[in-house]
């Protein structure tokens, strides 16, 4: 129900006193379950160019404390590869991708798309599944024709075309002689054409009746993925391309991909023994949960919204948990997934990309009290823990932009870090709003206990949200001397959900 492993990057800027709305977040917190009839989008003080110019120095950060090469992997760990194949970078034809449209930043073009979209396959999957990036012409033969799976990314000239057309033949020809099932291809925004894509055995182009009379087998496994992969690449956004790479080779690569191989979902890729042994479970072991769930309307509603979709697509399950959580739906998830682990999932904190926290700020080593003071930024009553440029705001900080669809990209977002009664720890509560399912608009509030790690600038954080468990794992990217602006990165897991879904800016 929610995802359980996550990476993100946040940049979070100062609101001037007048910014900040009068609607304060105590108030937000008893009005949560109130639908909201007034806007409160959030605003900068900052200037347009401003605002560019943090964003460049927020990826100059990025760049300067992240690792992650291919070298780090073994070869023999290596489960598949994948081909993005873009127009020329030179090409005067190459328009911008529908790429980053939630962005502060102009639209990408499909090459920047793609080396971001490459970056985080090798993520997502721990560098065992390699990507790159080509352009139509001979010189791209072998990798377009050799890799598992071919993405075309916004071909449209008719020399693309015709490549793309060539490229796809003889790849159809080739499964056809080996029968590989480890074989994919797409063309994305490449026209009116689909070019008939192939996900493992189903080939739109060639359908096997087992697509329609036998759905336990891998052809209409097969045809089942190739709708999901289809809706997910249409959502433009780079979360959910890789969440479909993962998806195809979690299916038909003979390997396991953390990301997304523990499913909550009765699925006929499970088998007939395996959903029914969940179904017992659930039914001895939180019967009564289930049926106070199934009773309420409310709580009924969001189980049968889940039902509707895959719960390993972080995105699309997190906006309906949030859409309609309530009591019943925390002991309902508590009972099934937290307590009795009925699924048998397990999740860890993912380790890939590393990124390391700024080691000085204001031109001193950063310790330990200085980097609780930026997470508190400028909530006011912190008493001494109250850094130099703090506004004594009822905020610690604001939310501008955020990388992950799912958990930083709610329309208003409002970051509450306050000491623990011993002043060791730190309280975390953040305030957001939510357009649910719907069409609503809620308040949500979280509770999150902060604890340091060895090294300044890293904190470990829990919480229990909607019945679930969440590991988190936060680092200070970055700071402006004068408090306008921080970029928090995080890394977590719901280790009871199982499943594995992040997103690196």
């Amino acid at each position: 129900m929610i995802s359980s492993s996550f990476l993100s990057a946040l940049l979070i800027l100062a609101l001037k006193g007048d910014h900040v709305s009068s609607f304060s977040p105590s108030q937000r917190v008893a009005s949560s379950s109130a639908t909201l009839t007034r806007s409160d989008s959030l605003r900068f003080r900052a200037t347009p160019n401003r605002q560019y110019d943090n964003l460049s120095r927020v990826s100059i950060a990025l760049s300067a404390t992240t690792s992650t090469s291919e070298s780090e992997v073994d070869t023999d760990d290596i489960i598949g590869t994948v081909t993005l194949i873009v127009p020329a970078a030179t090409s005067s034809d190459q328009a911008s991708s529908k790429f980053g449209s939630k962005s502060p930043v102009l639209p990408p073009s499909y090459t920047e798309a793609a080396e971001q979209l490459a970056r985080k396959i090798r993520h997502f999957s721990d560098g065992r599944i390699i990507a790159k990036v080509v352009t139509p012409d001979e010189n791209s033969d072998d990798a377009c024709l050799t890799s598992n799976a071919l993405l075309a990314l916004g071909l449209t000239t008719p020399s693309d075309i015709q490549y793309l057309s060539r490229t796809f033949r003889k790849r159809r020809t080739s499964q056809e002689q080996t029968a590989s099932i480890n074989t994919c291809q797409f063309a994305i925004d490449c026209g009116t054409n689909n070019y008939a894509p192939i996900v493992g055995p189903y080939d739109e182009a060639n359908p096997s009746l087992l697509g329609d009379i036998a759905p336990w087998s891998d052809v209409a496994s097969g045809k089942r993925l190739a709708v999901q992969m289809a809706e997910l690449f249409d959502k433009q956004n780079t979360d959910e391309f890789a969440l479909s790479v993962m998806l195809f080779f979690n299916r038909f690569s003979g390997h396991k991909v953390p990301w997304v191989q523990h499913s909550i979902d009765v699925t006929w890729e499970k088998g007939v023994f395996q959903n029914a042994k969940e179904l017992y479970s659930m039914a001895t072991k939180c019967g009564p949960c289930i049926t106070n769930c199934l009773a309420d309307e409310n709580c009924a509603a969001c189980i049968n919204a889940l039902d509707s979709i895959d719960t390993r697509d972080q995105v699309a399950s997190y906006r309906t948990v949030v859409s309609y959580e309530s009591e019943l739906l925390r002991d309902f998830t508590l009972c099934i997934l937290q307590k009795n682990n009925i699924f048998e999932c397990e999740a860890t904190i993912p380790k890939v990309p590393e990124v390391k926290p700024m080691s000085h700020w204001r031109g001193e080593e950063l310790t330990m009290d200085v980097a609780r003071g930026i997470m508190m930024g400028h909530l006011e009553g912190v008493g001494e823990s109250s850094l130099e440029g703090s506004k004594d705001l009822d905020v610690s900080w604001k939310v501008a932009c955020g990388a992950n669809v799912a958990y930083d990209q709610f329309p208003s977002q409002n970051q509450l870090f306050y000491p623990t009664a011993k002043g060791k720890d730190l309280w975390y509560d953040p305030v957001f709003r939510v357009e649910t399912i719907d069409g609503r608009n809620v308040w949500c509030k979280r509770h999150y206990r902060v604890k340091n790690q060895t090294v300044p600038g890293t904190f470990r954080f829990s919480v229990l949200d909607n019945g679930v468990t969440s590991d988190e794992f936060w680092t200070i990217v970055g700071a402006a001397d004068d408090l306008s602006w921080v970029v928090f990165h995080y890394a977590g897991a719901a280790g009871a959900v199982g499943q594995v879904s992040y997103i690196v800016a």
